[in-house]
């Protein structure tokens, strides 16, 4: 995953600088940008005498990289959490609004007013954040269907040497009945819990993530620093 963010960060800053630098004569945007990177995002190992430390040159960026990442990381996930308890959260809410806790009081999102949630329906047919707590009452049918089937195939000798493919299951949501099992009820309530979850918090980690990327991007070099001198202490 940091790998992945890693790479992510060098590529945007590679598209910002080459969006920046289409025309010949460098811009005030590019001048800004350059600027603000190397100001605040730059890890400047160069500037310090490291006697007891090895720091290799393809080292500056990795650093650079790795920190910008990881609070990108932290970024990614406060906007996930956000999309999730905002957006997602609305069928949670509304199934305990209703108290479709068992698969007698299952209803469909039409019922719930949810059937234009186009976000609510892919994590249904492809996510994994409400699956976790949200059941299907065709859809269980449709398993329990499937596993007797399959039971009976491997059990007939005529079927031995065969493979049995699984038939997976299609969504219709304005005639499937969807419902919460009393006892995930109150974990999916806190999980989706649409407190905390207002875009200026959001705003607000972003702004947070970005001042302490700044602070470790320059802190690093001294703490390095630090321990250099403190290994020189101890070899005398």
């Amino acid at each position: 995953m940091l790998s992945f963010l890693s790479n992510l960060t060098m590529r945007m800053g590679q598209l910002c600088h080459a969006t920046l630098s289409s025309s010949d004569e460098p811009s005030l945007l590019r001048e800004l940008w350059d600027y603000f990177v190397e100001k605040y995002f730059t890890v400047h190992f160069e500037e310090y005498n490291y006697q007891n430390i090895t720091i290799r040159s393809g080292g500056l960026l990795s650093a650079q990289a790795v920190i910008v990442a990881f609070f990108l990381g932290l970024i990614i996930a406060a906007g996930i959490a956000m999309f999730q308890k905002r957006t997602l959260g609305d069928l949670v809410r509304a199934l305990d609004r209703e108290d479709a806790n068992e698969p007698s009081r299952a209803m469909t999102l039409e019922q719930l007013g949810l059937i234009r949630n186009t976000a609510i329906k892919q994590d249904l047919r492809h996510g994994t954040a409400l699956r976790r707590v949200v059941r299907c009452v065709e859809e269980e049918e449709f398993l329990a269907s499937m596993a007797e089937k399959k039971a009976a195939f491997e059990a007939d000798e005529q079927n031995k040497g065969k493979k049995w493919k699984d038939v997976p299951f299609q969504y219709d949501f304005y005639k499937h009945h969807f419902y919460i099992p009393a006892e995930l009820m109150f974990g999916a309530d806190v999980h989706f819990d649409k407190k905390g979850s207002n875009p200026l918090v959001f705003v607000f980690t972003v702004i947070v993530c970005v001042v302490f990327a700044a602070l470790v991007c320059y802190l690093l070099p001294e703490m390095l620093q630090l321990a250099d001198n403190f290994i020189g202490v101890f070899k005398g």
